[in-house]
């Protein structure tokens, strides 16, 4: 028994000292994604199926679907670098439209940019 309590009182104590390192570490919701990740994020979540990002959506959807494209390092893809490239060239003008209205809707966009 006297076992049993040691490794309560040391699992309690782990846990309160890592408590707190892990909830900054992730505080706010900061996701470290690799632009791998990212890239397979918005294909399979923003732009896919009947959930798919369209003018309609709403704004903050818009938001998190464009930041999120654009917040893409295309250097750093090596898989998906391609497909990638072929939906930018493609997209552009329609994410700039989408960057404007954004911007005019008061959504800071200092971060998402196409260039």
């Amino acid at each position: 028994m006297k076992k049993f309590s040691s490794f309560i009182i040391v699992l309690l104590t782990l846990i309160s000292f890592s408590s707190p390192s892990l909830s900054n570490e992730y505080s706010q919701f900061n996701l470290y994604l690799t632009d791998e990740d990212k890239f397979r994020l918005w294909g399979s979540v923003y732009n896919s199926g009947k959930n798919a990002v369209t003018d309609e959506s709403p704004d903050e959807l818009i938001y998190n679907y464009t930041c999120l494209f654009l917040s893409i390092n295309e250097e750093n893809l090596t898989f998906s670098k391609g497909a990638f490239s072929r939906y930018k060239k493609n997209s552009e003008e329609q994410f700039q439209q989408r960057v404007d209205y954004l911007t005019d809707k008061s959504f800071d966009m200092s971060n998402c940019s196409l260039n």
